[in-house]
């Protein structure tokens, strides 16, 4: 029987995880092409002079079962606490599995992480995505909180029809005062373009459902929950507090995805930057690609991904 050959562009997550779940499912043989000589594509970790840097945060987090159990099946969750796990410790977050490693003994082990990001504004640090607690409402000031309940009772009853911008989404969702304090600005350094010229299906995709009602439902159920699992599927994307993250970074899980489909029979080359690809009666049958040293090759293939 002829083994038929998948090539695959690109050593990055999609890449790696695609070449890994043909050599359990199939008997196609995966090459994957990449054209750096690292591991991870944007989701990398750079090793330099003894120290590993990630190329962004890169939280592994989702709500689907079936992701989350892909990577616990690289790396197993950490179960116990580590030397600087204070907070952790004190809500017991950890894999309840049998043999669940020590993060003190293991490497190859996923960290449970508090997330936190915030926002430097009136001289203040604001948590981000805005949470409405104590410490927020006191670097706000009573005359700002009142604008902002005002705006926003009267987005509630008189929003804005139709949505022709990210401004009008903002404003819709947090009411015009928060959204001038918060996201205006922010949006605007960021991306270096004005919200009134960007398409609101924006706001929906990097932001998803999350509002001013359900922050403050989600600040009032934190209050009460005893423990919450860290698949957080209830949870808004916006608003999760727990995610997994590698112990030295997202590019050690890829690093070793890496290694199980070259265990496995699979092939990874680097310094193969793919240029082009030859079809015939509409299937593809040949990727050209540019090797190490400058030569053009061709690479017959059943299938491209």
């Amino acid at each position: 029987m002829i083994e038929k050959k998948a090539i695959i562009i690109g050593a990055g997550p999609a890449g790696l995880t695609a070449a890994y779940e043909l050599l359990k499912k199939t008997d196609i043989k995966p090459i994957i092409l990449e054209r750096s000589k690292d591991i991870g594509g944007i989701s990398k970790t750079v090793n330099y002079k003894g120290n590993r840097i990630d190329l962004g945060g890169h939280r592994f987090f989702s709500k689907s079962e079936r992701v989350m159990d892909w990577w616990k099946n690289i790396f197993p969750i950490q179960g116990k606490a580590a030397k600087d796990d204070l907070l952790l410790e004190r809500k017991k977050k950890f894999s309840k599995e049998k043999n669940a490693p020590d993060p003190e003994e293991e490497d190859e082990v996923l960290l449970i992480r508090n997330r936190l990001s915030r926002i430097f504004y009136l001289r203040s640090f604001f948590d981000y995505p805005i949470t409405l607690n104590l410490k927020t409402l006191k670097n706000l000031g009573l005359w700002r909180l009142f604008r902002i309940g005002f705006y926003y009772l009267r987005v509630k009853f008189f929003p804005i029809k139709p949505e022709k911008n990210l401004e009008d989404f903002f404003i819709n969702r947090f009411g015009k005062e928060l959204y001038e304090t918060f996201f205006k600005d922010y949006t605007e350094k960021v991306w270096g373009v004005s919200c009134q010229n960007i398409p609101p299906e924006w706001g929906a995709q990097r932001i998803k459902g999350l509002s001013i009602s359900k922050a403050i439902l989600h600040f009032c159920k934190s209050i009460f929950a005893s423990d919450k699992n860290i698949t957080q599927r209830k949870t808004e994307t916006s608003l999760i507090e727990y995610f997994l993250y590698p112990k030295f970074g997202p590019g050690q899980l890829w690093e070793k995805v890496a290694s199980r489909i070259i265990e496995r029979g699979g092939e990874l080359h680097f310094q193969k930057e793919v240029i082009g690809l030859e079809a015939k009666n509409f299937q593809i049958r040949k990727v050209i690609f540019k090797d190490e040293k400058g030569e053009f090759r061709a690479e017959k293939v059943d299938y491209v991904f």
